[in-house]
Parts: structure tokens; sequence; C-alpha cells
């Protein structure tokens, strides 16, 4: 499911392949807030959730990737329920918080599995699956891709390779 070198720094941080926390305080803290704990959150937390990951890569192609992912839903969505809404008005789908990443930013992950970080007028994609999203947030092997610009005037960062 992942490459050595994630595999790797996943196991230093803690994790293994039968990683099972208890969610509960973060699913009753995020639901007095408005989230809806979607099935793939749940799984994905219930493996990942208390983590800081990486990175494997600090340098991307067209981004530095020099902060690790911090697998706490907390960080990612008290006080920030706007956000999810703002990814359920511009995306679609049902948003619940994951991690936080570059600059801050929250991670959320959809109910489609698909997962995105947004914050600081931007949103991007991280993957199409938590683990593509892990996977790319360790190892920056492909450019980031602005898939919104949410502040008024603003352009996409970072700017799409050619």
């Amino acid at each position: 499911m992942f490459p050595s070198p994630v595999l790797e720094e996943l196991r230093v941080a803690g994790w293994t392949p039968d990683r099972e926390i208890d969610i509960s305080a973060w699913e009753a803290e995020l639901g007095s807030q408005g989230y809806h704990l979607t099935d793939i959150a749940a799984e994905s937390l219930r493996s990942f959730g208390g983590l800081e990951i990486g990175p494997v890569n600090t340098e991307g192609p067209n981004f530095s990737n020099d902060e690790p992912l911090n697998v706490d839903p907390i960080l990612a969505g008290s006080g920030h329920f706007a956000l999810a809404e703002e990814l359920s008005q511009e995306l679609g789908d049902v948003w619940y918080p994951f991690a936080e990443w570059l600059s801050s930013s929250s991670v959320f992950v959809g109910a489609s599995g698909h997962v995105v970080a947004t914050g600081l007028g931007w949103i991007w994609e991280l993957g199409e699956s938590v683990e593509d999203a892990i996977r790319f947030a360790l190892m920056a092997d492909h450019p980031l891709r602005c898939l919104r610009v949410l502040a008024p005037g603003a352009k996409p960062w970072p700017p799409q390779l050619t």
C-alpha cells in the first residue's frame, strides 16, 4: 500500500498495519461543532490518528515540503467548521478534519475518500484516498495542485508547472 520510505517513516512514528486507536473523544468534540464522522474518516483516524509523520522528501517539484503531516483532527478542524462547509460548497461531498500540514493548512477527508488541504485562501489536492494523501505528503513526488482559489483577487498557488 505504501512505498518503502513511507512505510519506514510510518513505523518510526508508531504505526503498524493493525493499529486501531480510540477516536471517541475526537468524534465527540468535533461532533459538538457540527462535523459528522464518515466511515472513511473514522477508519483512517483509527489507523493513523495521533501520528506526526515525515516528510521523507523536503522538496517537491513546485513547493517546499518541510513540515510533517500531523494526523490530529482537532488541530485541523476545531473552530474551523466553516472550512468544511466551504469545501462542500466548492467541491461537493461531506468533509471531516484529518490532519494539519504545510503552513498549518487543514487537511480534510471527504466521504468519498478524496483528501484536500485548505486554509490561507486555497484548496489543494492531496490524493484520491487517505493512503495517496499520506504518500504525497511524505514523498512530495509530484506537483502540488491548486484546485480552487478562495481569496478574492488571489492567483493559484503554487503556479502550475507547464
